[in-house]
């Protein structure tokens, strides 16, 4: 079944990269239910941001959309951050070429240029021609919002991490 995936990330002791996973029938539903927890004057969620009663109300609401999450981690210490999302980006991509995703949408940040570069290639290499992607701000997608959770549930740890291991598809630890 095709499929869409949202990424963020996350940088605390080691670097996170998030996708969150939805099959296209399920997008606009997820959107929904994702957009209906915005308090008035809100336009996105952002777990940063949120108080912890906020925290566990996103978190549940996440674990009910049918949606999966493939996290990418890798070690910072000693390297530029931009490696270790490269790297984490090159094995993301082919990950979700695998699993018959049609859409990547990442969230934009000062990097999306050289995300680019990284992308790019891989898609040339793969022949990947049904393969859409693009950055996208978080206030015009709510499917980012859940990779953002995702991510600081994950790498929050104790009892946020297990709040999110029903969404948590696979963890890859890269070098």
């Amino acid at each position: 079944m095709p499929a869409h995936a949202f990424v963020d990330e996350s940088i605390r002791n080691d670097y996170l990269l998030s996708a969150a996973v939805v099959a296209t029938g399920d997008l606009s539903v997820a959107r929904g239910k994702l957009r209906e927890l915005c308090k008035p004057g809100q336009r996105r969620l952002h777990m940063k941001d949120e108080n912890d009663s906020r925290r566990r109300e996103i978190l549940s609401t996440l674990a009910g959309l049918g949606l999966q999450v493939y996290l990418y981690r890798t070690a910072i210490a000693g390297r530029p951050i931009r490696d270790s999302r490269d790297q984490c980006l090159e094995v993301l991509v082919g990950a979700l070429l695998d699993l018959g995703v049609t859409r990547l949408v990442i969230e934009s940040c000062s990097q999306d240029r050289r995300d680019e570069q990284v992308i790019q290639p891989i898609l040339n290499r793969r022949a990947a021609t049904g393969f859409v992607w693009l950055h996208s701000v978080p206030s015009a997608d709510p499917l980012l919002w859940a990779a953002d959770a995702t991510a600081w549930a994950y790498g929050k740890g104790g009892d946020w991490r297990r709040r999110v291991e029903c969404v948590v598809a696979d963890v890859t630890q890269l070098p």
